[in-house]
């Protein structure tokens, strides 16, 4: 055999098993390859929740309340040329993990699992995704909630806006309170909780609802007339937290024009009831205007925590943030057996009888580490000849009392905001109202209270004086029993003399008591900037000053915003 040539069978199966790996290369080319995962978006129920499936193994927890996950139906955003199998419009129960294959427009494949667990108070609250979702909460008033983004409430002239709240006449009046206190066959109150997870809902507004008007769809069943006002209207045995409620323009109006107003109103809760409100707030370019018990987050608290809250509402300019008929308080309106703690307010507030730059009136509450900074101002009414109404107005507080055997406790509290009272037409109205720095009146000469380690520093003033009426107003109290401010002839609270205008502790004189005619903690602008003048005061775990924060008075360790 010629050495040139090998043999013909050796090159005819060389050439055999070329043609079959390449036929075998070819085949599996053309065949469906594994695609790389690629984020979908489905849309869950009745009124389509779209949520990112965003792993290619899924656990959705927090799933609407409107979604029933055990038979639900979905419908899947996909790009151009791609396709899913099964049909998601089938309803399933995702309990189980339901799987989907998608195919790209390449004909290329990957899958998806998705599980969506059962409700559960605890570990799996309901989720709420849109403005309907929030409204929805008054159908399930005991269950727990989570919000799982920002909710943009529409404005009122916004097409469409009353069905995309699911309150028929939102498109007139706003929001409508979940929750009240007078309704058909008993309370309708909010008994769940709710975890904000630290999301805002913005451009919120309600304002008063004419009692003949027919009650709107959609609300709370049982109701029989809106009572109280704010996202929700009556809390009892609640938890909310972490949330923050942006005002619309439009803000919240509760009085007309014929003077019918609602009572218990506040931007978060109307009335809160044995209740725990933490890390909330309130911002918003708008005012406030209601009838008793106002306040800028919560109209009454009885039994209640709050704390870690605030109020930031600044109006247009010649405008108070927050307009009250009675006991109304830039955080709360007013407090019953409560403990406020790590919480301001900053918004100007105007009123009668009981108003406070942080709380209108308290009855045995704890307020401690919580300031106050905006301008508090007595309403300006006329009333006939020889009546005189004794409004109390103040700093932080504009009443404080206490109920036997407990009793109410101010500690480590400043107020820097300014407090003024005037007067109506005629010279004797509102000669006797109290004008405090921190507190209007400290009304209890039974039940002791205990305020220490408090400062004031705003300017008091009145628009006139009648040589007659007692002058009620002093750098921290406008009036005080003996002991409360001052114990054993010593004091831990202090103000500016300069700032506040006064010199003394109290109105009155030391005939009324001791404490109003205490003069020696009445310090210059200089000596309440200064550490050394806050004599057995916590600079080292609660209090600090630097000359660059809080206009060089000291502040909060835990609470300086």
């Amino acid at each position: 055999m010629n050495p040139r040539f090998p043999n013909k069978n050796v090159g005819i199966f060389i050439l055999l098993c070329l043609l079959i790996a390449i036929v075998g290369c070819k085949k599996s080319n053309d065949g469906p390859k594994i695609a790389e995962f690629e984020t979908i978006t489905f849309k869950f129920g009745s009124d389509s929740t779209a949520i990112a499936i965003d792993n290619a193994v899924q656990v959705l927890k927090n799933m609407p309340r409107s979604c029933d996950v055990t038979q639900l139906g979905a419908s899947a955003v996909l790009p151009a040329g791609y396709s899913i199998s099964p049909n998601p419009a089938i309803a399933v129960d995702y309990t189980k993990s339901v799987s989907y294959t998608i195919t790209n427009k390449q004909g290329d494949t990957f899958s998806i699992k998705i599980t969506a667990p059962a409700y559960d108070p605890v570990n799996n609250p309901y989720g709420i995704y849109t403005a309907a979702h929030l409204s929805n909460v008054r159908k399930g008033m005991n269950d727990s909630y989570v919000l799982m983004n920002d909710i943009q409430l529409p404005n009122q002239s916004a097409p469409n806006a009353s069905a995309e709240v699911g309150i028929s006449d939102y498109k007139d009046y706003g929001w409508y309170s979940i929750g009240a206190t007078y309704v058909n066959g008993g309370h309708v109150m909010f008994r769940g909780s709710l975890d904000g997870n630290n999301h805002v809902i913005k451009n919120f507004t309600s304002s008063f609802r004419p009692s003949g008007n027919p009650l709107p769809t959609g609300i709370d069943a049982g109701h029989s007339v809106k009572t109280n006002d704010g996202l929700f209207g009556y809390a009892m045995k609640a938890t909310i937290k972490n949330l923050g409620i942006q005002l619309a323009a439009t803000g919240i109006n509760d009085i007309t024009p014929e003077n019918e107003s609602y009572s218990n109103v506040g931007s978060l809760v109307g009335l809160a009831d044995s209740s725990s409100i933490t890390n909330c707030f309130v911002t918003g370019s708008s005012v406030i205007k209601a009838g008793q018990y106002t306040g800028g987050l919560i109209g009454r608290a009885r039994y209640s925590t709050i704390s870690k809250s605030y109020v930031a509402i600044v109006p247009a300019t010649g405008d108070f943030a927050i307009a009250a008929y009675g006991d109304g308080g830039g955080l709360i309106g007013s407090a019953l057996v409560c403990e406020v703690s790590d919480s301001y307010a900053s918004s100007s507030i105007v009123g009668n009888v009981n108003v406070g730059g942080l709380i209108g009136s308290t009855n045995t509450v704890n307020v401690k580490t919580s300031y106050a900074s905006g301008r508090v101002q007595e309403m300006p009414n006329n009333i006939i000849g020889g009546f005189s109404p004794s409004n109390n107005l103040g700093g932080l507080i504009g009443s404080v009392t206490g109920s036997s055997p407990a009793n109410s406790t101010i500690v480590n509290s400043y107020a820097t905001g300014a407090v003024a009272g005037v007067d109506g037409a005629n010279v004797s109205f509102h000669r006797n109202t109290r004008i405090g720095g921190l507190v209007g009146s400290v009304a209890s000469t039974t039940v002791p209270t205990s305020i220490t380690n408090c400062y004031a520093t705003g300017n008091l003033s009145r628009a006139k004086s009648n040589t007659v009426a007692p002058f009620w107003i002093g750098g921290l109290a406008g009036t005080t029993p003996n002991n409360v401010f001052v114990l054993s002839s010593a004091s831990t609270n202090y103000w500016d003399k300069e700032t506040t205008g006064q010199t003394s502790l109290g109105g009155g004189n030391a005939t009324s008591a001791q404490d109003n005619a205490f003069t020696v903690n009445g310090k210059t602008s200089t000596e309440m900037k200064t550490m050394s003048t806050f004599a057995n005061w916590d600079f080292s775990a609660v209090w600090t000053i630097g000359s660059g924060a809080n206009n060089g008075y000291p502040y909060l360790r835990s609470n300086n915003r």
